[in-house]
């Protein structure tokens, strides 16, 4: 009886001492860092064509002051552009740095095709411009304090 009693709690004090992670530092702890998440929007999804043109052609014109062939030649560059991106993701064989490696291959030959309308400024200042902000800033109002 005396060995059973004393088994007994010898295998609660080790359950116990195993559920405590001695060596870890537990939730509620200072120190505590919990598990990172996994963002799902790291997965790269195909780009709708046309829906990019609407952004990126009326700035390239106004940016750039560009007549209607040029408007062309610029249209048909970024089509180009757009399907062999397209092209690169869609294909599930490619590893991440293959896709990379590919993208980048395929925007250095859009950037040289550039070249042919544009002067080496221009394409520079293409480069650094931002498509993707369609949102005005607006100014924030100050709070108005109370007089106490």
């Amino acid at each position: 009886m005396k060995r059973i009693l004393i088994t007994i709690m010898l295998l609660l004090f080790s359950a116990l001492s195993f559920s405590q992670q001695l060596n870890n530092i537990q939730r509620g702890q200072r120190g505590y860092a919990p598990m990172p998440k996994y963002d799902g929007s790291a997965y790269v999804s195909s780009l709708d064509i046309y829906k990019e043109l609407d952004k990126v052609l009326p700035k390239c014109k106004l940016e750039f002051n560009l007549d209607e062939f040029e408007m062309q030649i610029l249209k048909g560059l970024l089509i180009d552009k757009m399907e062999g991106y397209n092209l690169i993701i869609d294909n599930e064989d490619y590893t991440r740095d293959v896709r990379q490696s590919k993208l980048k291959l395929n925007e250095f030959e859009f950037v040289k095709s550039l070249n042919s309308i544009f002067t080496s400024e221009e394409v520079s200042r293409y480069i650094e411009m931002d498509f993707e902000s369609d949102k005005v800033e607006k100014k924030k109002k100050r709070k108005k304090r109370k007089k106490s």
